[in-house]
């Protein structure tokens, strides 16, 4: 954002006018009428997507955690494939354990965290915000709004196009994304895969929480590069939310 935004960004925020910067801002996303969107439950956006995707999708769904939104996206398209990503064996433990209790049979859980490269790295486990945790270190400058008090642990990665590749997975109709900040590291790391996808709902930052986390601006014009558009984003406009990218 350039001296002249900033400036205008400051006394909008200190008149309280914040809604009218981000239509000046972002005139596609956050505002309607005058009020900013909030999120969503994972069922609405289930519903808003619908539309877009075939009735046996293949759904790539990337930081599953404890696997309720694993087990709404297995339920919404029983004929689709869900092919869940978690590092954190205890989450992986969790996942399993939910997809069994609602009988959903039509989701496969793999041990690993989509990154850059294959190979064992760091992970930085939030033992405050276990859902938080990534493979990107915290920043000490945001320490006063996100305390992680990360533990540092090995876990297992794996490159997206790789892995389609060893296990014949030729195309992604849908992606679900919360990698915490890697976003766009993962999605340029695997070009080929990501020429297949339609539909993509990924978290979005406005503030580096930690360090080298993927900003909405790189990643919206990495993603409209890629031949996405922006269908609308949610959440707070000064720190997170979740953007709606469709391929047309």
């Amino acid at each position: 954002m350039n001296i002249t935004k900033k400036i205008a960004l400051v006394v909008l925020l200190v008149s309280g006018n914040i809604a009218q910067w981000l239509q000046a801002e972002y005139p596609e996303s956050f505002v309607e009428d005058g009020k900013i969107v909030c999120e969503l439950k994972t069922e609405e956006y289930v519903a808003l997507i619908r539309p877009f995707l075939p009735a046996n999708p293949v759904i790539l769904e990337a930081g599953c955690h404890g696997g309720q939104d694993t087990v709404i996206l297995g339920q919404s398209w029983p004929r689709g494939h869900v092919y869940a990503f978690e590092p954190v064996m205890k989450f992986v433990g969790f996942t399993k354990e939910e997809l069994r209790k609602h009988g959903v049979r039509n989701a496969s859980v793999w041990p690993f965290a989509l990154s850059v490269t294959s190979g064992e790295q760091l992970f930085h486990y939030s033992t405050n915000i276990g859902a938080a945790s990534s493979l990107l270190p915290s920043n000490d400058k945001m320490d006063h709004i996100c305390k992680y008090n990360d533990t540092p642990m090995k876990v297992n990665c794996i490159n997206l196009d790789e892995w389609a590749k060893k296990n014949k997975v030729d195309h992604i109709d849908f992606m679900w994304l919360d990698m915490e900040g890697i976003e766009y590291y993962v999605l340029n790391a695997a070009p080929n895969i990501l020429k297949t996808v339609r539909v993509i709902i990924t978290e979005i930052n406005f503030c580096e929480f930690r360090q080298g986390t993927t900003q909405y601006k790189d990643l919206y014009n990495f993603l409209t590069a890629q031949g996405f558009k922006l269908y609308k984003i949610w959440g707070s406009p000064i720190w997170q939310g979740t953007a709606l990218f469709i391929r047309p």
